[in-house]
């Protein structure tokens, strides 16, 4: 039975020290279950997880106003946080002494429930998690079973990258709390089927990062080709060893860990669980930076595997070069921001229609952008800018940093070539993957500087009429 209006009797609640629900009336027990959680575990209704939260962060009382919402209805809620005097355990008390239910707009439990079957029919599902990627809920397409399997896991744990490359960039996003879009994955367990991923930022009533929700789409198109391409290559014993010496087997086997070790450690620094003491957010944060050094690393060497194939090819898409280097700025606005670095872009109404690569050119544009960023002075300008060149369109990346020596401006293009730096984050292998990358697209990758007048980067690629 539904409970609403005042309450002759609060709805009571208690959680210990680790946020864990451990007794809870029928009614919040419910609406917890309903939100994805599981008895004894995480409180999982974000609205009242939070808000316990800021109670133990400001060491106070707390009596706010809550919504949350089940699978039918909006819940409207006068909430009391209790802390427990003298428990050594960090018990918190929850005391609900209002409870107002209403159908959610547009939306009945049949309705609901008949959308939710259309959804999996179609090959589509979603997923809800907490701020560490821990899934509360979720809906996978022709997986019944998933809600008791999943529940409590990582979202990093369920899912493979079909493109291991973008796993750095999935984490990056959620890092910066962007919108995730476009991740293509492979589910690890069960019937293993691809996915298109994308997911939003959810931001609660405190303006506090509560988690996640993604949407899944079944990708049948590239299901079928990889069963077909499965079955009707035959593997060469040196392909299998070169193939799966690092691509099939390092590079999986790396990623895993070391996304939740970014995930994790950037949950810590951002201070997401609680206050913390400053030199360990830093430590933290120190973490999660070399994680993602790492993951770079791991992505730069799969990268490098796969363009040394004598079968590499790229595709010849409709692409455009102002799209692109604005999209490409985007992913690494807070990189430059934390160094004060202004990137200016080209006017976003102008059109520079190209052939090439949509995720091989946002890579290499991804590539240019971040080492001006990590080779500037605090507080610099990089400026990009399109051209037309007859036959070919080209972007350029300037940056305002030490300049290339004429005799280093062609090594820098080689394997493993950092000019004798260290300690900068770079593997070596940015500039080689990228001018190989460009070639294979029928374009070039050049560059122009001087010593003390910074460095000019120039991408050309076929152009096409607008």
């Amino acid at each position: 039975m539904p409970v609403t209006g005042n309450l002759a009797e609060p709805v009571r609640g208690q959680l210990d020290g680790d946020g864990r629900l451990v007794s809870a009336d029928p009614p919040l027990l419910r609406l917890h279950l309903h939100c994805g959680g599981y008895e004894g575990g995480p409180l999982a209704v974000p609205q009242l997880s939070n808000l316990c939260r800021l109670s133990r962060q400001l060491n106070m009382n707390l009596s706010r106003p809550v919504q949350a919402a089940d699978e039918d209805n909006l819940i409207n809620m006068w909430v009391e946080i209790r802390l427990q005097p003298g428990d050594q355990y960090g018990n918190i008390g929850i005391s609900i002494v209002d409870w107002k239910e209403a159908p959610a707009p547009s939306t009945s439990s049949q309705a609901s429930g008949r959308q939710r079957d259309f959804d999996r029919l179609n090959g589509r599902g979603s997923i809800r998690t907490d701020a560490s990627l821990r899934i509360m809920a979720l809906s996978m397409p022709g997986d019944l079973d998933a809600v008791e399997k999943y529940i409590g896991q990582s979202l990093l744990d369920i899912f493979d990258f079909v493109e291991p490359s973008k796993q750095s960039v999935l984490v990056e996003s959620i890092s910066e709390r962007q919108p995730v879009r476009g991740q293509h994955v492979r589910q690890r367990n069960g019937k293993r089927s691809f996915y298109n991923l994308s997911g939003q930022p959810l931001i609660d009533n405190d303006g506090l990062f509560s988690g996640y929700r993604f949407a899944l789409e079944l990708d049948e198109e590239r299901e079928a080709k990889e069963n077909k391409d499965e079955a009707s290559l035959p593997i060469k014993k040196s392909e299998l060893i070169s193939d799966s010496l690092f691509g099939s087997q390092l590079g999986p086997a790396l990623r895993q860990p070391l996304g939740k070790i970014i995930a994790n450690a950037e949950t810590i620094g951002s201070r997401l669980e609680g206050p913390l003491r400053g030199d360990y957010s830093d430590y933290a944060k120190d973490i999660a930076s070399a994680g993602r050094h790492l993951m770079d690393l791991v992505n730069d060497l799969s990268d490098l595997e796969a363009i040394q194939r004598t079968s590499f090819s790229v595709a010849a898409d409709d692409i455009d070069l102002v799209d692109l280097a604005h999209r490409a700025a985007g992913l690494l606005a807070v990189k430059a921001a934390d160094h004060q670095i202004r990137i200016d872009l080209p006017d976003k109404d102008k059109e520079m229609p190209v052939k090439g690569e949509f995720r091989r050119v946002l890579q290499v544009l991804v590539n240019l952008i971040g080492n001006a960023i990590r080779y500037s002075p605090d507080g610099s300008v990089i400026k990009l800018q399109v051209v037309s060149e007859g036959e070919f369109s080209a972007i350029t990346v300037r940056d305002q940093g030490d300049g290339i020596a004429e005799d280093d401006q062609q090594r820098i293009f080689e394997k493993f070539e950092r000019l004798g730096r260290s300690g900068d984050g770079g593997s070596g292998l940015g500039l080689f993957i990228s001018r190989r990358l460009a070639n294979a697209m029928d374009g070039s990758l050049t560059v122009e500087s001087a010593v003390g007048k910074g460095s000019t980067f120039k991408l050309s690629l076929p152009s096409r009429a607008a």
